[in-house]
């Protein structure tokens, strides 16, 4: 293995990348660089142009490669963000020499080339306003208030981040390595899916697509959410509200008629009265998911071969045909 600094190690990937020789996670990661603009497009395909030029016969350029990275880092630690640790990458196969020196002065004319994210191991951050996109494929885009670290191990056994602010999520499933975000106190461990978070004093997440687990263990038993749910908390110690949450579906197999009522009556909160009582009496299979409280009441009837009359709101009556 061989210790590369971070503007060395992203080089040296996309170097990797051109001679299809990155792995499946690091050619996930350049694609999505790949769309953060057309400045990294364009850094790319200079690099390419570089490396499918024939070697000149004479390759003197009058440059040096280690003063060329000295200058790029220089670069790179002028800018504000947090400088990353170093990284550690199996080195690419040189085949020419010649372009890897002219692509470092390339590469040093495209300063935006770093504006992002850094490749390897060690802790990552990235903060408002930042698209990151993760080796393993997934995406988050932070809001202006943003911030979002990555573990130093992610993706070993586990993918967790911390997150504060307001941040939409795109996690990309990986079998046996779930994805685990902290907001504070409150742990959301997801099952593949689109998601909002957004955390300061009080935390909000809504779910676009997918499942997410959110858990906190004063709190007891984790809350599953799925598409078109949303959580609210209110500070540290608050509970969780939940809203949007689909009611289970209503299943009943080869049981009395007047249970079924029963439980349509606590459902819909409505009153159903039986004229003939031995229609309570007929035992039914029938299953009931999301339907209005009319339609069940129609389907009701015609089991038990009645008619349906309201004589006011919330009220029904089922008379025999």
């Amino acid at each position: 293995m061989s210790h590369l600094q971070p503007d060395e190690a992203l080089y040296s990937l996309l170097c990797k990348y051109l001679l299809n020789e990155a792995e499946a996670p690091e050619r996930a990661w350049v694609d999505a660089w790949r769309k953060e603009g057309p400045a990294n497009e364009a850094a790319l395909a200079a690099i390419r142009r570089l490396m499918e030029a024939p070697a000149p016969a004479t390759p003197n350029f009058g440059i040096s490669t280690d003063s060329s990275w000295e200058r790029l880092r220089a670069t790179v630690t002028a800018r504000p963000a947090a400088a990353a640790p170093e990284a550690e990458i199996v080195p690419l196969r040189r085949r020419n020499t010649w372009w890897m020196a002219a692509a470092a002065v390339a590469v040093l004319l495209m300063a935006g080339f770093w504006g992002l994210k850094r490749l390897g191991s060690g802790e990552q951050s990235f903060s408002g306003g930042q698209t990151a996109a993760l080796h393993d494929g997934s995406r988050i885009q932070l809001a202006g208030n943003g911030t979002l670290t990555v573990d130093e191990d992610f993706g070993e056994e586990e993918r967790r981040v911390r997150v504060s602010g307001k941040a939409d999520f795109d996690i990309a499933p990986a079998a046996g390595k779930p994805f685990i975000v902290e907001a504070g106190g409150t742990e959301i461990k997801v099952l593949g899916t689109r998601f909002t978070v957004s955390f300061d004093t009080t935390l909000f997440i809504q779910v676009e697509s997918g499942k997410i687990q959110v858990t906190d263990p004063s709190l007891g038993e984790p809350v599953v959410m799925t598409e078109g749910m949303s959580l609210r908390r209110n500070g540290a110690n608050g509970g969780f509200e939940v809203s949007g949450q689909p009611e289970r579906p209503m299943v009943f197999r080869d049981v009395p008629f007047g249970l079924v009522v029963e439980t349509v009556e606590k459902r819909y909160k409505v009153n159903i009265t039986v004229a003939d009582p031995a229609m309570l009496e007929k035992r039914i299979t029938v299953h009931f998911s999301g339907e209005s409280v009319e339609e069940v009441i129609d389907a009701l009837a015609y089991m038990v071969s009645a008619s349906v009359e309201s004589p006011s709101p919330g009220s029904y009556k089922l008379q025999p045909l």
